[in-house]
């Protein structure tokens, strides 16, 4: 066995070891780890999977209807947001802060994230009124079931953006950076776009603009909770707007 090790291992230098110099062990380590834990979290942190395997176990009646949402949004937070950041900090053994977990430059944050929630509005108001977002949101109908509902869902949805922007905001970008600098903003984006496949086509091309804007924010702000404020802040806009349509108060 050490033999047939040995030789598997000539033979790849002989025919690879040049196409591989100059990667760089920790760079691969996030974009394989990244890779990895978005097919998990795509195969496994689905409300589906809570239907298919866990529903079961859960009687009917109160915030039950939610409860396919709050597994989807907890495998979110701990997939994309928990795992991501321990193998950051105890595998690649780089200090939180270089992660993007700090508040960075929060004056500057805050005025950018909120001043494009404004500026995003009129786009937002102009979309709820086409049938295919109508539909969309808010994505389980049972949000809309009460007040306490709606407010329970929201806490859960925003908890949801915290893994989500974290795995490209946060993990990918900030890991990245050192040796792909302002290029990880884009590679980022690849994956972010492609993980929103399934949404009306508008929100996924879109989704193309707002992951370099996000970087970009996250990269000025050396955080990624501003990006997060500002996609919880949308986010929650689209199942108002859209549940405003459902009362016809739009």
């Amino acid at each position: 066995m050490t033999e047939l090790l040995k030789k598997g291992g000539g033979w790849f230098k002989h025919h690879f070891a040049e196409h591989a110099k100059g990667l760089e062990r920790k760079t691969v380590f996030i974009l394989v780890a990244s890779t990895i834990l978005l097919i998990i979290f795509h195969d496994n942190g689905s409300s589906s999977f809570f239907r298919a395997h866990f529903s079961r176990y859960f009687k009917p009646g109160g915030y039950a209807r939610l409860y396919p949402a709050f597994y989807w949004y907890g495998c979110s937070l701990l997939m994309l947001g928990v795992v991501p950041l321990l193998l950051g900090r105890f595998v690649l053994k780089k200090p939180l802060i270089e992660w993007g977990v700090g508040l960075g430059d929060w004056r500057f944050g805050l005025k950018a994230s909120l001043g494009m929630f404004v500026l995003f509005l009129p786009i937002l108001l102009f979309v709820s009124y086409q049938p295919s977002f109508q539909a969309k949101y808010p994505l389980y109908s049972a949000a809309g079931s009460s007040i306490s509902h709606f407010v329970i869902y929201q806490l859960a949805y925003a908890a949801y953006f915290i893994g989500w922007e974290f795995i490209f905001r946060g993990f990918m970008l900030f890991g990245l950076k050192p040796k792909l600098g302002a290029y990880a903003i884009f590679i980022q984006t690849i994956p972010f776009a492609i993980m929103h496949f399934g949404k009306p086509e508008i929100e996924t091309l879109a989704a193309v603009f707002a992951g370099v804007i996000l970087g970009f924010l996250a990269l000025r702000t050396r955080s990624f909770w501003y990006g997060w404020l500002l996609h919880a802040l949308v986010a929650l806009s689209n199942d108002m707007l859209a549940m405003a349509h459902k009362l016809d108060y739009l």
